[in-house]
């Protein structure tokens, strides 16, 4: 792959000749290589994962016209750039129908998968704010929403309930207990989902893929760029503030066992709200302050309910190293969800207090 991939960079109008390519840690679900030049210039080499992504030119048209705003703004952070191929495309299309696209490497950056302090956390929350303030002039119009419904309860549970219809009964077995919480949350979890059909929450534009992986950091763990703008589409605040809960400020990673150990920390929750509220709290609404608590219980159920969903679909939409892995992933994000549950007054607390 890294020979092919050095030929696909070659479609690109790149500096010099490609010296190396190596393989990032590139996630779920798409591939992505670190390429380096002859000359010392680094790019990073995307390809999309079409079986995920269907509407893949839009993806990437999204992408450009987001990143060319932000290089636009006012933001005092740095934004990636998108290379153009030989024939002027922002994408290209090989032999195989796999789509690619080359973008610049930021230099002396580093990503964290795990928050390792709470100062950390503060700064992805001021990067993740200052992308939906630098976003606020930005015409809607010009976005293609590329993947409806991408945080729809209606239809997360519409996905759930084929899925459990045609799984497997050994396959239902296992994930019983699943199966039962996610019947009895149905009601609970349809507030969110309600707020934004009552036109309550004002549409902004939003990453929609709002963890700390997603971020650029220097050595000092100072925030450089929000990267990863696949999921870029209209949406509400509360999706992206809570998927950033979920992902920042759990005592796990979201495929650990240990479910006794699985919690939400209220230490990074609170810095995390710092940071947010220090570039938000001028624009939003009260009641999209008041949804901030809700979109963190949501959206770690949604990422459950998606998990088993996949897992009774025989894991083909996640990358997974063994058959129970999405199950397990499952397990970790609904014991998160009974976590915000019983801490939610504090959580609702904490949101007000930093935001007032």
């Amino acid at each position: 792959m890294k020979a092919y991939s050095k030929h696909v960079c070659e479609q690109f109008k790149i500096d010099s000749e490609i010296n190396s390519v190596a393989e990032l840690n590139s996630g779920y679900i798409n591939d992505t290589y670190l390429a380096t030049t002859v000359s010392g210039t680094q790019y990073v080499l995307q390809r999309i994962n079409t079986t995920v992504f269907k509407d893949v030119e839009n993806i990437i048209a999204n992408k450009v016209l987001i990143s060319k705003h932000l290089s636009n703004s006012k933001t005092k952070y740095k934004t990636v750039r998108f290379i153009k191929t030989l024939d002027k495309k922002y994408f290209y299309k090989d032999t195989h129908s796999n789509y690619w696209n080359l973008m610049t490497f930021i230099p002396n950056s580093i990503t964290h998968d795990v928050a390792t302090n709470s100062r950390l956390v503060e700064e992805a929350g001021k990067l993740y704010g200052d992308f939906i303030i630098q976003s606020v002039d930005f015409d809607m119009e010009k976005l293609i929403e590329t993947l409806p419904g991408f945080h729809s309860i209606p239809l997360r549970y519409q996905q759930f309930e084929e899925a459990l219809k045609n799984a497997k009964e050994e396959t239902k077995k296992s994930a019983k207990d699943e199966i039962e919480y996610i019947i009895n949350c149905r009601e609970e979890m349809h507030g969110l989902s309600q707020l934004k059909n009552n036109n309550e929450l004002p549409i902004r534009v939003t990453h929609n893929d709002a963890k700390l992986s997603n971020i650029l950091f220097d050595k000092n763990d100072k925030g450089l760029a929000v990267i990863d703008l696949d999921t870029v589409m209209p949406g509400i605040v509360a999706f992206d503030f809570g998927d950033s809960i979920r992902s920042i400020c759990t005592t796990t990673v979201e495929d650990d066992t240990n479910l006794k150990a699985t919690r939400i920390n209220l230490e990074l929750y609170e810095a995390f709200c710092k940071g947010f509220g220090t570039t938000t709290k001028h624009i939003l609404t009260p009641t999209e302050i008041k949804s901030l608590p809700l979109g963190a219980k949501t959206i770690t159920f949604i990422m459950g309910l998606r998990f088993l969903t996949d897992y009774l679909n025989d894991n083909i939409y996640y990358k997974v190293g063994y058959k129970t892995h999405n199950l397990v992933r499952a397990k970790n994000q609904f014991k998160l969800v009974k976590t915000i549950q019983e801490n939610y007054k504090t959580i609702q607390q904490i949101t007000e207090t930093v935001f007032i």
